[in-house]
């Protein structure tokens, strides 16, 4: 069976991996340039920072075994501090004793590289429209037996309104985020934990994470890498503001937490995500009609986490699979 898979985020790149698996012939068609969608890592002038998916939690789900056993695990880092909570910027542990989280040095985005290997990933390319040609799938031309949709489920929809189809997946919805990635030229002080959560969702500063003191090698020498997200009312109402407004906003809370040093940025990049997390969900076999070859695996069904991804591909995938 020919199946083709739109998108390489963990979720398609997950579906791939089980269909190749099981010997099946597969092409991957992305519209960015690298694989990974939210799990995605930026650099610059020696900064890396991850913008999306700041660490991985593979929570005893599939993809333990692959990142743990399976992968390379040359540059995978269990990150040893915890994530505390903050209220108003105020400090406490409330997360200290979470689920044991991983990196990667070279940045989140390598596990969907190494997930990637030896699988046909068409990138630069984008998906607009879907055709049939008799019992057969179309994609640019190219015909499969089978297809797997794994964009958020906007965009999914939009791919099968041009099949003349519809899935009940009306009610999903999801939230915005705004990512500013900022580097400073002095290093991070000493903390008891890599990451700061906002557990009620109150302050537009919704995630912190140290970068430096995730991992090493995230910024040059005596300097610091933080990556910061704003909450989802923040982001929506702040999407379009210009970059410096909106690191402006965050250096002034990193100063109150961190100290004058923190009020401006040496170097900054700013990352909207349009659907960040989804907020609502549909359930999966309502919305994938046993024996049908075209197949949705969007987040929208399960949940916007790594390990959800994952989970969602390789089921999705497992559905072609049983009906071959």
């Amino acid at each position: 069976m020919k199946v083709g898979i739109v998108g390489a985020g963990i979720c398609g790149l997950a579906a791939a991996r089980t269909l190749k698996s099981a010997g099946h012939e597969l092409v991957v068609f992305e519209k960015h340039t690298s694989v990974g969608g939210r799990v995605s890592t930026r650099q610059q002038d020696g900064f890396l920072w991850d913008s999306g998916a700041t660490s991985i939690a593979p929570r005893g789900k599939k993809i333990e075994p692959v990142m743990l056993q399976e992968l390379s695990t040359l540059d995978l880092i269990k990150i040893e501090k915890p994530i505390y909570v903050h209220k108003g910027l105020r400090v406490s542990p409330g997360h200290a004793a979470g689920a044991t989280r991983y990196t990667y040095k070279q940045g989140n985005q390598r596990l969907a590289e190494l997930l990637a290997e030896g699988i046909d990933v068409r990138l630069s390319t984008p998906v607009d429209s879907i055709d049939t040609v008799g019992k057969h799938y179309q994609i640019l031309g190219e015909e499969f037996d089978a297809l797997i949709l794994t964009p958020p489920v906007p965009q999914t929809a939009l791919l099968l309104w041009s099949l003349g189809e519809t899935r009940p997946m009306t009610q999903v919805c999801y939230r915005h985020c705004i990512s500013v990635l900022l580097g400073f030229k002095t290093p991070l002080p000493p903390t008891n934990y890599h990451a700061l959560l906002d557990a009620e969702q109150v302050h537009p500063l919704t995630w912190i994470c140290l970068e430096s003191t995730k991992s090493p090698g995230r910024a040059p020498d005596g300097c610091s890498a933080i990556t910061a997200q704003m909450n989802a009312a923040h982001s929506l109402s702040h999407f379009d503001l210009e970059d410096e407004i909106l690191v402006g906003q965050v250096a002034g809370y990193l100063k109150r937490l961190y100290g004058e040093e923190f009020g401006e940025p040496h170097i900054s990049k700013v990352k909207r995500w349009k659907y960040s997390q989804p907020e609502s969900y549909a359930t999966f076999d309502h919305v994938n009609r046993k024996g049908s070859r075209l197949l949705v695996a969007s987040d929208g069904l399960l949940g916007g986490h790594v390990e959800d991804a994952y989970e969602i591909g390789t089921r999705t995938a497992a559905l072609l699979v049983e009906e071959d």
